[in-house]
């Protein structure tokens, strides 16, 4: 995670009743959408297990937060990450997510 500019992301093992969970990857390398179950269309439908962000980041954007009250259940992810980044901008790890 030493690598991430931004925020990484990766696959999760045994998570929302699948074996993995996983970012989807195009061949140019960047992240077009999620393997899930849960609610596949979140904006960030990720675990907070599969990614990293770069304190950096948080430091230059200190108004980006884990919202706990008044966000869905499951979108709690997507309510930090979205302050933080755009879909473009997540760097996937792991092989481009397949291992």
């Amino acid at each position: 995670m030493r690598s991430t500019r931004k925020v990484s992301v990766w696959p999760v093992a045994f998570v929302g009743g699948l074996r993995y969970e996983s970012p989807k990857v195009n061949a140019a390398g960047k992240v077009y959408g999620w393997k899930t179950v849960f609610d596949p269309h979140r904006p960030f439908a990720i675990d907070m297990a599969g990614f990293a962000i770069n304190l950096r980041l948080i430091l230059f954007k200190p108004q980006a937060y884990f919202k706990l009250r008044g966000v869905k259940g499951g979108y709690q992810e997507s309510s930090l990450l979205r302050e933080l980044v755009t879909l473009n901008d997540l760097e996937p790890k792991a092989a481009n997510c397949t291992k």
